[in-house]
């Protein structure tokens, strides 16, 4: 009987580190790693009929990507582009990593995989551990886009006008920026859509 109190307390702190750990997802920049950070984030290009890969439009896409990405501009705004991310390989999916591979290619920035498409947490919870002052690129999927978001600290419902990233669109940007001390700056975060002809 000794040893309730114990396991009570224990399990009170287990709770508690953990709800703490779950108030901050929201802002895993605040770790650092996103100090003076941008995030773009993009969808996969088009996939093709069957099979894991694009479709000639998304190869048409993703090879545009590398032009467009080099380095990107909307206003009066330059960013260049040093981080390149992606969802990781699946059976079903090797779309994310093959959007940004002419990029890669022609940059020299190694694409990483870390985290599969459903693990949007520990994606932003990685960031906040990496290095400060970059530009990320980062393509996934779109089911997981809003969460990601959401997990970046952005609100998907402001930033997207809707709950969901729609099925059919390939042709949004989303352009997050970060504060010194790694918090999202609402007012400077966009969704612009790619200019015609892209491709």
């Amino acid at each position: 009987m000794k040893l309730l109190p114990t396991l009570i307390a224990v399990c009170v702190l287990v709770v508690s580190s953990e709800a703490s750990a779950h108030h901050h997802t929201g802002s895993q920049s605040g770790v650092g790693g996103l100090a003076n950070a941008a995030v773009l984030i993009v969808r996969h290009a088009e996939e093709a009929g069957s099979g894991p890969g694009l479709s000639p439009q998304g190869q048409l896409r993703a090879g545009a990507y590398a032009r467009y990405f080099r380095p990107f501009r909307f206003g009066d705004e330059r960013l260049r582009v040093d981080t390149l991310i992606a969802a990781a390989d699946s059976r079903a999916s090797q779309r994310s990593r093959l959007t940004l591979e002419p990029l890669s290619r022609i940059s020299g920035i190694p694409i990483q995989q870390p985290f599969a498409d459903r693990h949007v947490r520990g994606l932003a919870r990685w960031l906040g551990r990496g290095s400060p002052n970059r530009t990320i690129l980062i393509a996934w999927h779109h089911g997981e886009l809003p969460n990601l978001l959401s997990e970046l600290g952005a609100d998907p419902s402001v930033m997207l006008g809707r709950r969901h990233w729609p099925s059919h669109v390939y042709d949004w940007v989303v352009v997050l920026h970060f504060d010194r001390n790694g918090t999202i700056i609402p007012q400077s975060c966009r969704l612009i859509r790619e200019p015609t002809p892209l491709l």
